[in-house]
């Protein structure tokens, strides 16, 4: 695996146990690299926008923290970096196929790949 890519998942790894915020422009930051780079980087590796990664594991938070506690949704969609708790409310259910508040009653997460899958190099 592409020693950048290592380093991003690691790096939002970190960032979820910390409950820091987990957006394109703060892992770069940390990475000492630009924006455009990584994100040129991880797209070329693994065919995926850095951008939508980083919004899946936000939402996973979401799923795991509406499943072990009573937080409000507000405050899930807050804490998980989401500024606007409709646009939360309308990701996950695009993700999980059901409300946050109905996901937290009887919901199961879907199962994902827990690392993005690399693409193989172009000759």
């Amino acid at each position: 695996m592409d020693g950048l890519l290592r380093s991003v998942i690691k790096t939002v790894r970190r960032r979820l146990r910390a409950d820091e915020e987990i957006t394109v422009e703060a892992v770069t930051k940390e990475l000492g690299y630009t924006r455009q780079y990584v994100s040129g980087r991880f797209h070329r590796t693994t065919g995926r926008l850095l951008s939508h990664f980083l919004k899946e594991k936000r939402l996973e938070k979401a799923a795991r923290l509406l499943k072990a506690g009573n937080l409000r949704v507000s405050m899930v969609a807050r804490r998980c970096g989401f500024d606007s708790e409709n646009y939360f409310r309308q990701q996950f259910r695009e993700r999980y196929g059901m409300s946050p508040r109905q996901f937290r009653s009887n919901g199961h997460p879907r199962m994902t790949a827990v690392l993005p899958t690399p693409r193989p190099a172009v000759a």
